[in-house]
């Protein structure tokens, strides 16, 4: 079993989501558009009472937020959206490796850079992605996409089936001012 901590971004599908049904697999696994905050992660079975007081506390100690995604990035075989800001999501990142230490599995990519991916696995491709993309921003007003996170999800996925929702995390209130 599978599981990982996420931000979904249904206001990315709207305007990125037919060029991630092209080149993100994920899709094709139930996987809406997200930003990953930590995978692995422990699966809902595998937490205890206090665990799931601690993950809730943890998110709940940073406060919702708006971001917005403009800018077009890439790996060397991952075109993304860079979100900004930033901070808020290395915030929720480290709220939760400080509540659980080293009891999380290791990370493949310790060094944490949010992202949302729109298409994976592509390097002949990346040109056309980073044009298809920088039209799909194009044409959804003033170029960017703007979204709120006041929720953080924990999704799961068995044996090849689809990723499902298992917990939903409330943000703390925003910040006034």
């Amino acid at each position: 079993m599978a599981a990982f901590l996420a931000v979904l971004a249904p206001e990315a599908d709207a305007v990125v989501g037919h060029l991630r049904e092209r080149w993100d697999p994920s899709v094709q696994r139930g996987l809406g558009a997200h930003i990953t905050l930590r995978y692995p992660f422990l699966p809902l079975r595998a937490l205890s009472t206090r665990d799931r007081e601690m993950l809730v506390d943890a998110i709940a100690s940073v406060p919702s937020f708006h971001y917005t995604l403009a800018r077009v990035s890439n790996f060397p075989s991952t075109v993304f959206l860079d979100p900004e800001p930033v901070s808020p999501f290395a915030a929720l990142r480290a709220a939760v490796d400080q509540a659980f230490e080293r009891r999380l599995p290791e990370d493949p990519f310790p060094r944490y850079a949010p992202h949302l991916s729109v298409a994976r696995q592509v390097r002949k491709d990346r040109t056309e992605v980073m044009e298809a993309l920088g039209a799909a921003l194009a044409g959804s007003g003033d170029g960017a996409i703007h979204a709120t996170c006041k929720m953080v999800m924990l999704l799961e996925r068995t044996c090849g089936g689809p990723w499902q929702v298992q917990l939903d995390l409330p943000l703390g209130p925003p910040r006034i001012g």
